[in-house]
């Protein structure tokens, strides 16, 4: 059975989860901590091909495993650094380093393991500690003459201005001793995740995810904790309160007795589902609602991120405005819907602002669902185009938030403790519904537009591509003006 890095990240999450994968994958169904682990991979591979070129006269390896691995041993005769040298110890290990480079001062090689983040993270769903020191253990059973351990990370500090400057970009740390610290606990977890893929039948009743938060499950939570509702006790509390509600065999919130330990927050959010009808405060709402500015301007922007900075004045992972659509409803009850969409990424924030300007007026509230989202952009925009500065600072000064009615004065217990627009919608207005379309939500949004950008669909795709691209955020705006007649007719 091997045991990848990938294999092992999950099994420190949950090893039962990782056994039913390896072992029944026909039972096994792909969640929310697999797309997680993917887009690691997926960033991971965009910011190596940068940080190669700080190893010149590097060999890029690929090829099925029986060559790479075949080619990692040629090459480790030689100096040169190697990418993606592939190694499969007696044990069962496998690894695919990033960079391996000969260090001809110490005459060994040295790991660099590459992470698309700005920091070294250490929580339960990243670990880039463990995932060097897990390569560091497959060096050391392979044989090879190994130095040092190293993680390369994006500098948060950066900003492009021009070409990507590679060598202020990245920042390589020593973490040689931290490996040395920690490696036979490693050793020990890699041991015992062997020990259990070794075996053909394991418990699938219970793992211990049922302790963590929501947050934190595994992607076979609810196969082997089939007893938890959708919305439990977990959407509540976490730590030792949630272990003491389960050692009372706790599930459900409204079986949450009333003397227990709350906040506030939490308290309200136990009352709402124990009433199990909606609280309106109708008046507030009026009051709030009749504040807005005619004509009113819902709008909502699609972001793309990269961990390489795409832009002159942009930071790694700073999100760039491709997409924006505006309802605008006049006093009448007139609505008209204005929309843009990038076709490529250069000239793209230009040509957003300029459909901003020519179909927003000097008068009028915007409306937005979660205003420190666009009043971000806004303000990175302004950054990037100060001669339109004034513009943007007068349309933040007219945001109104139209979420914070769903966290003051309007709960409904089917909204599932969330002020979401996702949450909202279905509950609100059941006529309009995301599941129909083709684009679903915002990370289907900006992979879908990555792709097209990138030419990687077919030309004949292309229409149909950014037809679905528009009619999801279309929906965002739209969904806000019907949420916001509902308010009206309360």
């Amino acid at each position: 059975m091997i045991l990848t890095k990938t294999d092992f990240k999950e099994y420190l999450l949950c090893n039962k989860c990782l056994w039913l994968k390896k072992r029944k994958p026909d039972e096994y169904t792909a969640g929310e901590f697999s797309l997680f682990l993917q887009k690691l991979i997926k960033d991971g591979y965009e910011v190596e091909s940068h940080v190669q070129k700080l190893f010149p006269g590097g060999v890029f390896l690929s090829g099925n495993k029986e060559s790479l691995i075949s080619r990692t041993k040629e090459l480790l005769k030689e100096d040169k650094p190697i990418f993606q040298a592939t190694f499969e110890t007696e044990d069962g290990l496998f690894a695919k380093v990033d960079i391996l480079n000969f260090n001809k001062d110490t005459k060994k090689w040295d790991l660099y393991e590459v992470k698309a983040s700005s920091e070294i993270k250490t929580d339960i769903k990243h670990n880039h500690v463990k995932d060097l020191i897990f390569q560091t253990i497959v060096l050391e059973d392979s044989k090879v003459d190994f130095g040092d351990s190293y993680i390369v990370y994006i500098n948060r500090e950066y900003r492009r201005s021009g070409d990507v400057d590679i060598n202020n970009l990245f920042i390589l740390e020593n973490l040689s001793d931290q490996v040395s610290e920690q490696k036979e606990l490693v050793r020990y977890e890699i041991k015992s995740a062997l020990d259990l893929l070794s075996k053909d039948d394991v418990s699938l009743e219970g793992c211990e995810c049922l302790y963590k938060s929501h947050g934190q499950r595994c992607d076979c939570f609810f196969k082997f904790n089939p007893q938890v509702p959708e919305y439990s006790v977990h959407n509540i509390v976490t730590g030792n309160k949630l272990k003491l509600l389960l050692a009372d065999g706790i599930l459900n919130i409204e079986d949450i007795p009333d003397h227990f330990d709350l906040t506030d927050i939490q308290g309200d959010k136990v009352s709402l589902q124990k009433l199990n009808k909606p609280i309106i405060g109708k008046e507030s709402i009026e009051q709030t609602l009749s504040e807005l500015v005619f004509p009113i301007y819902f709008l909502d922007y699609e972001t793309y991120g990269s961990p390489v900075p795409l832009l002159n004045g942009y930071k790694a992972n700073q999100q760039v405005v491709f997409q924006v659509s505006l309802h605008v409803l006049q006093e009448d009850g007139t609505l008209n819907h204005f929309e843009y969409l990038a076709g490529k990424l250069e000239g793209a924030t230009r040509e957003l602002l300029d459909t901003l300007k020519t179909n927003i007026g000097s008068v009028g509230s915007i409306v937005v669902w979660y205003e420190s989202f666009e009043k971000g952009k806004n303000a990175e925009l302004a950054e990037l185009h100060p001669e339109d500065k004034t513009f943007i600072e007068d349309l933040n000064s007219r945001i109104f938030d139209l979420m914070k009615v769903f966290k003051k004065d309007y709960a409904h217990p089917d909204f599932k403790g969330s002020a979401s627009i996702k949450a909202v919608l279905p509950v609100l207005v059941p006529e309009l519904s995301y599941k129909t379309l083709d684009v679903q939500d915002g990370t289907m949004a900006l992979s879908e537009w990555e792709k097209m950008i990138k030419g990687n669909i077919p030309d004949a795709d292309i229409e149909k591509t950014k037809n679905n691209l528009l009619k999801y955020c279309a929906l965002d705006t739209l969904a806000m003006v019907e949420i916001y007649k509902k308010l009206k007719n309360l």
